[in-house]
């Protein structure tokens, strides 16, 4: 498999190649799938909540007297059998975050990775480095790397983000710019076209080679 060397006219200038013949069908998807559950389970909010005996409000009388009625005996109209009264067993607050070793994590992003190069949707830019704030200029550049700004999910890894470049990328819908220590395999997943600053070509270099 072979990444292009893009030119800043966006013109392929060399390859580097990868001894690796991953592919959609014959690549790791099971390591894939726990890492990226995994990442989308620390997004989770948690914050659904039911209330408990204890925290619904009333019920401090008695429904009706113990003995009697001919009927079970009932201490608050807050118990959970009743209408308006607690939940037993409900969602409460909690944290799903859980980890995985270190070593899974990024196999399986060099896993998601290495399908991306296969699918020829892995190239290696010029640095970035805008000169205005022109989201437009932006935008233009992209379409220099044979990508579709607004219509594919981009993501671009960089090292060095100046705030120029910042700002005028930040409103363009579907594009992500990271730099390679925030990179994990649900960003592959979920993107149509990676691209890699020369700033991080080394980094590129080192993880595929496992």
């Amino acid at each position: 498999m072979n990444i292009p060397v893009l030119s800043s006219d966006g013109k392929s200038s060399s390859t580097i190649s990868i001894d690796s013949e991953v592919t959609q069908d014959s690549f790791n998807n099971g390591i894939v799938h726990e890492i990226t559950t995994m990442e989308l389970a620390g997004m989770r909010a948690g914050t659904s909540s039911t209330k408990t005996r204890g925290e619904v409000s009333g019920g401090g009388k008695k429904p009706y007297r113990q003995k009697g009625t001919g009927r079970a005996r009932q201490g608050s109209s807050r118990a959970p059998q009743w209408r308006g009264g607690a939940i037993i067993f409900g969602p409460r607050p909690r944290n799903y975050f859980y980890k995985q070793p270190s070593k899974k994590v990024l196999k399986a992003l060099r896993e998601a990775l290495l399908v991306r190069v296969s699918e020829n949707k892995v190239s290696i830019i010029p640095n970035l480095e805008s000169e205005t704030l022109k989201t437009k200029k932006f935008v233009d550049l992209l379409k220099k790397y044979h990508t579709n700004p607004g219509y594919q999910n981009i993501l671009i890894i960089s090292e060095e983000l100046d705030e120029n470049t910042w700002l005028s990328s930040r409103n363009i819908p579907g594009l992500t710019i990271l730099p390679s220590t925030a990179v994990t395999a649900l960003y592959m997943v979920f993107t149509d076209v990676v691209l890699v600053a020369e700033d991080s070509r080394e980094w590129l270099q080192q993880l595929l080679k496992g």
